[in-house]
This record gives C-alpha cells, sequence and structure tokens, in this order.
C-alpha cells in the first residue's frame, strides 16, 4: 500500500461516526445518543496512529498497555494519553506521550492528517487520533511501568474483513458483557476506541 492513498482519503471529508459505529460496542450508540449537551464535559486526551515502510510495505504500531487498576488495563491501543496544560494543543499531547511511553523521538515521523474525535464514554476521555508516517522502522524504548510490549501489524491485514469478528467483552457500566466487534490479529484481540479508529482509518482508504 502506497501512503499517499492515506495522505489523500485523509484530506477528504472524513466519514466519522458512520465509521466508528461499525466497530462500536452493541450498546454505544445508546449512550452517545444519551449525552446530554450541557453535561458534555470529557477529559482531553490525544494518541498517534503511526506508519512506518519496511520491506516495500506499510506497518502500524500498537501498544499492550500495562496492568493496572482501571478499566483499559492490558488492552491494545495507539501511544497516547491525557492532555495537560503545559502542552498548549492536542499535537504536542500525541507527541509527547508518544515519547514517554515508547521512546520515539518527535522529529523521526511527519504528522500527515488525523481523524475525527471520538468520545469514549467509559473513561470520559475525548480522543483525537493524529496519523503520521516514518520511512524507517522506529526504534522503540518502551516505558515498562506504562507498556508491556509493542506491536507491529501489516496495514493490509485490516483490510480483509475476514479479520473482524464478534465476541462479549466486559461493560464497564453493566455486570453483564457487550457484544463487541473486533479485529483479530493471530489471536491478538484490537477492540473499543482503538478498532473504532482504525476502522475510520481503513474506510478512508477503502473509499478513496
Amino acid at each position: 500500500m502506497d501512503i499517499s492513498l492515506i495522505q489523500q482519503g485523509l484530506k477528504r471529508p472524513l466519514p466519522g461516526v458512520s465509521s466508528h459505529l461499525k466497530m462500536a460496542p452493541a450498546h454505544r450508540e445508546a449512550e452517545f445518543r444519551g449525552i446530554r449537551a450541557e453535561d458534555f464535559n470529557p477529559r482531553l486526551s490525544a494518541v498517534l496512529v503511526l506508519l512506518f515502510q519496511e520491506h516495500e510495505r506499510l506497518k502500524i504500531v500498537f501498544i499492550r498497555r500495562g496492568e493496572y487498576v482501571g478499566i483499559h488495563s492490558g488492552q491494545i491501543a495507539f501511544p497516547g494519553g491525557r492532555y495537560e496544560e503545559e502542552d498548549g494543543d492536542l499535537l504536542t499531547t500525541a507527541k509527547r506521550e508518544v515519547e514517554e511511553e515508547i521512546g520515539i523521538h518527535r522529529d523521526s515521523y511527519e504528522i500527515i492528517g488525523q481523524l475525527t474525535d471520538l468520545y469514549v464514554p467509559p473513561s470520559n476521555f475525548l480522543v483525537r487520533a493524529f496519523v503520521a508516517y516514518s520511512p524507517i522502522r522506529p526504534d522503540y524504548t518502551p516505558d515498562p511501568r506504562e507498556v508491556q510490549e509493542v506491536i507491529e501489524v501489516d496495514l493490509d491485514h485490516f483490510l480483509n474483513h475476514e479479520h473482524i469478528k464478534i465476541k462479549d467483552f466486559p461493560a464497564h457500566n453493566s455486570l453483564n458483557n457487550t457484544s463487541a466487534p473486533y479485529y483479530d490479529v493471530d489471536g491478538i484481540v484490537i477492540w473499543g476506541a482503538t478498532a473504532m479508529m482504525l476502522r475510520e482509518m481503513m474506510d478512508t482508504i477503502i473509499n478513496n
């Protein structure tokens, strides 16, 4: 896949919520509809969707979060985190968090676009995803307190809809499980907000 296809897709109007909902848990649309504007006061965060070239193939970088007491413990995610006032803007947040979590210097990649902001009700975060590109494989130095491992996946893997499956996951606000689609990467499960953002990016490629 050529990086120029992604760049072109990101310059066009983004599919946004229609893409997000394709990979959303079964109850998420109802949660979105139930949000009242006067009560909407999310915390801000940013992630980096980092692509790099290796052996004429585009790959995408994920992390497995550390184990901790919290709803996102151990999940597969894009590197990133919470906005801090000294950041000044969310792009700086994304770059800072990537440097802190996996040691990639902010001058080693190029920002080529961003995706539609995504609200995550379980953690009350509004997440902005920036898409970045490096012509070479990054040199990682993961922070062991935050990251268990760095995972690299061929981007083409996510164009094959046979890798999208459905199963039950623990629901954050219920004793019952919730059904949700997920990407299966050789047994690695990518679901929730990460899968929703990833689906929007893949849709910009498919519809290009």
